[in-house]
């Protein structure tokens, strides 16, 4: 479609300068953010279990926070089971176990079951996805939580003079529902998104992408980093 390229950049604008300050280069930190995927369904077990999926995937990010430059930041290693409705809707649960080394700061580790609600809708030649996650974020050294909610949209669109290439704008919006260590009560962070996806097999992908992430702190030190996504996926 020749005016998708107007369409992502004009929702990219939109979205990095939706909230107050979150384009305003408040402590402006680059980084990479490495992801691998796996998905699969339960069909191989029993064919009456073809409504049943799972998916895994272990995201490593950096940041270049540091006078030495880059820095190995986060790592999250996900887990969780889901259940096809319909067509369109699923649920999953799930599980994530996070490693964080703040700045100058000691490092910690966090347990984060979630629950998620997916939709899945085709209009046309666009695909929409719309995920309603609740994540509660334990800090195992401490027992704190912080009980988040998130809301992602994302719509993405086949490029015709690349087989299996398509192009993709995402906003993700998240709160915190109680007061806890890890940030404020209510919005604590957007992230905007955007990027090429290249399906090179039946089975397996390639997303390069950039997102954008404002976080809203507790100290009133905002920060907004700038980061490359690469996502590896593949289907059993």
């Amino acid at each position: 479609m020749k005016n998708l390229r107007t369409v992502i950049v004009f929702g990219t604008l939109f979205l990095t300068h939706s909230i107050p300050g979150f384009a305003s280069g408040q402590n402006d930190i680059f980084g990479v953010w490495g992801t691998v995927l796996l998905q699969g369904d339960f069909r191989l077990l029993s064919p009456e279990l073809n409504k049943f999926k799972w998916s895994a995937f272990n995201e490593t990010r950096t940041r270049d926070d540091s006078p030495k430059g880059s820095r190995y930041f986060q790592n999250l290693l996900f887990g969780s089971l889901g259940y096809q409705l319909n067509n369109n809707a699923s649920v999953w649960l799930g599980y994530a176990h996070t490693w964080t080394s703040p700045l100058n700061k000691s490092s910690f580790e966090e347990s984060r079951p979630f629950q998620d609600f997916v939709w899945n809708q085709k209009i046309s030649t666009f695909k929409f996805v719309s995920r309603s996650r609740m994540e509660q974020r334990i800090r195992e050294s401490t027992g704190n939580a912080g009980y988040r909610a998130r809301q992602l949209l994302k719509v993405s669109h086949p490029l015709p003079f690349v087989d299996g290439l398509s192009a993709y704008l995402g906003d993700e919006v998240l709160f915190y529902m109680n007061r806890n260590k890890f940030g404020k009560k209510g919005f604590s962070e957007n992230r905007v998104f955007t990027g090429l996806s290249y399906q090179a097999t039946k089975k397996s992908g390639v997303d390069l992408g950039y997102m954008g992430q404002y976080v809203d702190t507790i100290s009133g030190r905002n920060i907004f980093t700038h980061n490359i996504q690469v996502i590896f996926r593949h289907k059993f």
